[in-house]
Parts: C-alpha cells; structure tokens; sequence
C-alpha cells in the first residue's frame, strides 16, 4: 500500500490553521490488516485530537456579565492548546500487534505532535516472505494545537446571553479538503438573585456551550500491484475520503470584575469531546499467496479493506480559567489562561455593545 495522502488529518485537521501543515506521507500503517493499523493510529493522532477537542471548549467568555437585552458583541479568538511532553511520544512495544513485530531495540515512537522525524521500524513476515515493512510515521514536530474562532453574543431578557459560533463550508484551495463549524452557547446571571452582590461591581455567572465542526479530507490509498486484482481499477483507490465530526461540551461558573476599562475574570468548569471519523475508502492490504507469487506480497480482490467506523473518546475533566480584559470605546483585548490535563492559552480581540 502506498501513499494514503493526509490520512491523519480525516481525525485532527478541522480548522484552517492546521491545514498550512498538511502534506502527504506513506502511510503504511494499516498494510498489516485493520486490527495492526488501528493499534499504531488512535495512539499517533490522539494527542492532537484531544487538543482540539480542548480547543473547541475554549475562548466562550471574558467577562461574567451577559449582555443587556439587545446588547451585542462580535469576537475573533485564538486558542492554542499546550500537549504535554508526555503525550508526544508512545510505546509500540504496548501495542497489541497481530501481524506486525519491531525491528531493532528501540520501541518509543513519536506521535503526531511528537519530533519530525520517524519512529522505529515495523515489519509484516509471514513464511520467510516480508510482506510490508515501513517506519513508523513520524511526528509534526509541532506540540501546540491553534483553533480559531468566530462568534457573537446577544443579549436576552432576564439576564441571559446566547452566543453562537458559525462558519460555513470552507473549501481548502487545491486540495479535496472542505470543513464548516457551528456552535451555541448560553450565559445566565446568577448575581441578580444574590442580595447584595448585584450592586457590587462583581458579576456571576452559569455558563453552558457546544461545539460541532464536521471535515471531509480527500485521500488516496494505492495497492503495491494491481497484477491480481480483478473486480478493481485505479480510480477505486483514488478520490476517496475521510468525513469526521468532532464535538465539545462545556459547563462553567464565572466570575468577574464589572469596571469601565480594565477587568479580571476566571471560572472553574467541566469539558468533554469526542471525535467520529468515517474513512471512505477503499485499503489495500498486501498478503502471501505461494500459488500467485511465491517471493513478494500479493493484493487480490479478497484483500481490499474497509476500516470501520472510528470513534476516539476524548480527554475530558475540570478546567480552572484566569484571564484579563481591556475595554477602550467598545473595543476589547483580552487573553486568559486554563489549566486543565491539556493547558490551553486563548486571546482575543473583539467589539462590543452593551
């Protein structure tokens, strides 16, 4: 199997940032069989899969104050979220490999956000014969994970805000690359049912949001030889794609400072996401067949796979958030701050009317 071009992007690459990165590789990882495949996959893109996924539950907020009935603001955020050093490299040597062994002594591999450079050496034998043998693929070299944002908040009455986020479908310039995103949120006040703090300048708030961002990725994925396939062409293994939705939840209190220019805010919340990924392809998996081709791999028509439906839980947990917020004339600066398994560090710029 050859070139399985951006097949790690189909789970990570959601948003447009990411894709100044993407590139083709060899990825040979599932010439072993499905099972053997998704051993060395889910451990590899997982890292940056959880870091969006804490992006996503990022940059809802910078005050706990909604906004008066009609009141408004629009907001242009940036979280980059931090993977830990412990999370960029894995260990194929507590993979449960069917098919596959290490070759060599060395068995930490990097992952996705782990050193650009390639990990120790797989191979498939069977009957003296080696069906496949290719490196484990190699990180990024790159261990933070940016998403931008778009979104506005509307005042409603009873000291409620919605905010929602909303991109159409973006078509990525010469690639088979698409993705769109939305979300909704909603702030409610709670200071106004506490005596005495709704005439301090303090503002508390319960929070709530979700996040869906859906990509399709194009990708082709080529047989070592077409010599023994009947029932296939070319063009099957070619213009296929990755289609994969990733979704966040966040559940927060907020407080804040309520002053006219400079103000600091913090919360302490949950978070939670999760990541489908349907591969649309067709994989070609290379075997031994004595009768066909006694010294090298075959593909024949009982060789083309499909890889099931992928579903990767991600990280989930509670989240601490401190940040700060400048206001001149409507227009706003702030950046914050949260700690959690994955830290994550989120600025913005936007306007807003009360």
């Amino acid at each position: 199997m050859k070139k399985v071009k951006n097949l790690f992007l189909g789970v990570i690459v959601f948003q447009m940032t990411l894709f100044s990165y993407s590139q083709s590789f060899d990825f040979d990882m599932f010439s072993a069989g499905i099972e053997d495949g998704m051993e060395i996959f889910v451990p590899y893109v997982t890292p940056w899969v959880d870091a969006f996924g804490t992006d996503l539950n990022g940059g809802w907020y910078n005050t706990a104050k909604p906004h008066q009935f009609g009141g408004f603001d629009l907001t242009f955020t940036t979280s980059v979220t931090i993977i830990p050093e412990e999370h960029r490299v894995f260990d194929l040597a507590e993979l449960n490999f069917e098919n596959l062994s290490v070759v060599g002594e060395g068995t930490l591999a990097p992952t996705i956000a782990g050193k650009g450079e390639p990990g120790p050496m797989l191979r498939y034998e069977t009957n003296g014969v080696t069906l496949t043998e290719f490196e484990s693929p190699e990180g990024t070299g790159f261990p933070y994970f940016p998403a931008p944002m778009i979104q506005a908040g509307i005042g409603l009455p009873l000291g409620t805000e919605v905010v929602v986020r909303f991109l159409p479908i973006i078509k990525i310039p010469h690639t088979r690359s698409q993705f769109s995103l939305w979300g909704v949120g909603l702030k409610h006040s709670i200071a106004q049912y506490i005596p005495g703090v709704k005439k301090a300048p303090v503002d508390i708030s319960v929070f709530g949001g979700y996040t869906r961002i859906s990509s399709e990725v194009g990708i082709s994925a080529l047989p070592v030889t077409y010599d023994y396939l009947t029932n296939y062409i070319p063009e099957d293994f070619e213009n296929q794609a990755i289609k994969t939705i990733t979704e966040g939840y966040n559940v927060s209190l907020i407080a804040s400072t309520a002053f006219p220019v400079i103000n600091v805010y913090g919360s302490m919340g949950y978070s939670k996401s999760r990541t489908k990924s349907r591969i649309d392809a067709n994989i070609p998996v290379p075997a031994y067949d004595p009768l066909l081709n006694p010294d090298g791999p075959v593909v024949r028509d009982e060789d083309v796979i499909r890889i099931p439906d992928i579903e990767i839980q991600n990280i989930s947990g509670l989240r601490t958030t401190i940040g700060a917020k400048l206001n001149v004339g409507g227009l706003t600066i702030h950046v914050d701050y949260t700690y959690a398994k994955y830290s994550v560090l989120t600025c913005g710029l936007g306007a807003s009317f009360r």
